[in-house]
């Protein structure tokens, strides 16, 4: 009985011709899609498919950088069989291979001569109007027909965001209650992990939001922070707690780690705009994974230092836009990355202790974060933000440049006066997390959640926090100086009898292969292509990196005042019991000074002071104070 009835509503669909679907010249007769032409005066119906598609909706994706357009369509094969709707993009549109792809047989087209075209054509001519939809592929601020929204997958909102892969835990649910701001109190109280740990962790998860206006003012955020600590200090797990403020996460599925590639990190960071990101996971088991994973950590150096993306071609060799990282980033490893020193300014260090954090107080803000209070708490600093600060933004952005000139200033001074080795990259790096707590504090005093002695309070704690950090971590970075490095190899190869050096006018007959040049009271005279192969073998040999090549090594020793030449070339000749040979000269005093760590005497006057980085702008190796 079912099939007789079945078989008699094919009949009549069969029989039905519709001219209400697409616009002329295109019908609907027989289930089929059908083109009316004129032949010699007589209309004819020239059958083009054997099912019916129709566009149900036009689709914008929105990437911040570019717009592109899919359309969805669904279809009703001449069986009666409803096919399966299908979002198509632009591209495919336009050859339509896509049917058979995608409906296999059922979507199989005449055999004609641009029926292809005359499908797509009538496809993109419905008489009913389509939805039009806009679909946003990057978080944070933008301004939509003249306000700012936040954009963020929220299904309360008018906005759709969507974001792929495990980006999907990116997500707003609703704003806190009023009450609740109070746990940020109790966080930059230190109940968690040190206040040396929490409060720079704070002041970066709120420094995010800010990035978009930051970037408007020229002074974006270019640094990452480096959580260090070894297996089970729960580094990860802090790290999932902060991301929490933009999402749902565990230490099990953060977005990034150093497993992926580096194309892959720099892809999802340019779409995790105005909020925190985390690369998981430094842990090199192997001399191989080492060198991989220290190129992605000079990768990700780069990308968020520079603010660069890379740059692309299309298939018609157009230069296309590049997408740089559009957030701030977090990395968690078990010890500091080995890269360059350029590479190692770029990123601020905190380092955990295994019993740092408070295992119980660490649950409560867990249970928190599973609840979407957090997420709700920084909808709610969102709203703020909107509300005190972006009904003009042009005047926002100028208080953000003026407060970062500000604290640059005050931050290049205090080094500067404590003589503290830094890179000139530091005072700016402080001086965005120093705006990042300075908001937060602002809205908890708006809130009246603090005082203005809190207020006082929290920034004089972050002030000593930044500068113990960087007083701390001067050694680590000259260390990872290659001139300093290569002075630092030749006194252990020297000082070991692995090499030596002859003293300068003696008469030797036969020099060792292990000599490696002449000395004096003042001055080494080195064959520079023996010393810098030893160099790199003793580096190979402890497994450490000397990649600098002797040309850009002599280059820098002369940039840094190591050679002695009154010339402009890098060796001078000298005159030795077996004739004259060129050398490179270095200055004992000098490399002895270097290795002393006295390298930041102090400045008599701020004017003297390197300037604020500006956009693109080439960086230094130490900042000569």
């Amino acid at each position: 009985m079912n099939e007789t009835l079945n078989e008699i509503q094919i009949e009549q669909t069969l029989s039905e011709i519709d001219d209400t679907v697409y616009e002329q010249p295109y019908l609907v007769k027989d289930g089929c899609l059908y083109e009316e032409v004129k032949i010699k005066n007589k209309t004819e119906y020239v059958k083009l498919a054997d099912f019916v598609p129709v566009l149900k909706a036009e689709v914008t994706y929105d990437d911040g950088t570019e717009e592109k357009k899919k359309f969805l369509i669904s279809a009703v094969h001449k069986s009666g069989d409803v096919l399966t709707e299908q979002l198509v993009s632009a591209d495919d549109m336009q050859t339509m291979k896509w049917l058979l792809q995608r409906w296999g047989q059922q979507g199989a087209a005449q055999p004609r001569q641009n029926v292809h075209q005359k499908i797509c054509h009538a496809i993109m001519s419905p008489k009913e109007k389509p939805v039009r939809e806009s679909i946003y592929t990057q978080t944070g601020w933008k301004l939509i027909d003249g306000e700012y929204v936040f954009l963020m997958p929220n299904e309360n909102s008018k906005y759709t965001v969507e974001l792929q892969g495990k980006l999907k835990r990116y997500r707003f649910v609703s704003k806190c209650t009023p009450d609740e701001p109070v746990l940020l109190c109790d966080m930059l109280d230190n109940t968690i992990a040190p206040e040396r740990v929490m409060l720079p962790l704070t002041a970066v998860t709120f420094l995010s939001p800010l990035g978009h206006f930051l970037k408007n003012a020229g002074c974006e955020p270019k640094f990452v922070t480096a959580l260090i600590g070894k297996t089970g200090s729960r580094k990860s797990t802090l790290a999932a707690l902060f991301l929490s403020f933009f999402g749902r996460f565990t230490a099990s599925d953060l977005p990034m780690s150093f497993h992926d590639t580096a194309n892959s990190i720099l892809a999802n960071s340019y779409y995790l705009k105005d909020v925190l990101t985390c690369i998981d996971d430094f842990h090199p088991s192997s001399s191989y994974q080492e060198k991989e994973m220290n190129t992605i950590a000079q990768n990700i150096s780069r990308y968020y230092g520079d603010r660069t993306g890379r740059g692309r071609l299309n298939s018609k060799i157009e230069i296309q836009a590049s997408k740089p990282p559009a957030g701030n980033a977090v990395i968690t490893a078990e010890f500091a990355p080995s890269i360059s020193v350029s590479g190692s300014a770029r990123y601020f260090c905190l380092e955990l202790n295994s019993d740092d954090v408070d295992l119980k107080e660490l649950s409560v803000y867990q249970r928190c974060a599973e609840q979407n209070i957090l997420s709700g708490i920084m909808m709610t600093y969102l709203d703020w933000l909107k509300e005190k600060y972006l009904k003009d933004a042009d005047s926002f952005e100028t208080k953000l440049s003026e407060m970062f000139l500000e604290f640059r200033k005050d931050y290049l001074v205090s080094l500067t006066e404590k003589q503290i080795a830094f890179h000139s990259r530091v005072p700016d790096m402080l001086s965005h997390l120093r705006i990042g707590l300075v908001m937060l504090l602002e809205f908890l005093l708006d809130t009246e959640f603090i005082g203005s002695d809190d207020q006082k309070r929290y920034l004089d704690n972050l002030d000593e926090i930044l500068i113990e950090n960087v007083q701390s971590s001067a050694e680590l970075i000259l260390e990872e100086d290659p001139v300093t490095k290569f002075c630092e190899k030749l006194t252990s190869l020297l000082d070991s009898g692995r090499c030596y050096v002859e003293t300068r006018g003696s008469d030797y007959s036969i020099r060792q292969k292990n000599c490696i040049g002449l000395q004096d009271d003042r001055y080494y005279y080195l064959f520079m292509d023996s010393a810098h192969s030893e160099v790199r073998q003793l580096c190979s040999n402890q497994g450490e990196q000397f990649t600098i090549s002797k040309k850009e090594l002599l280059k820098q020793m002369r940039k840094d005042g190591l050679i002695v030449s009154k010339t402009n070339r890098n060796t001078v000749s000298i005159r030795d019991s077996g004739g004259v040979i060129n050398v490179t000269m270095l200055d004992k005093e000098k490399i002895a000074q270097r290795l002393s760590r006295d390298l930041c005497p102090p400045s008599t006057s701020v004017e003297s002071l390197p300037e604020p980085q500006t956009q693109n702008a080439p960086q230094g190796n130490v900042a000569q104070v």
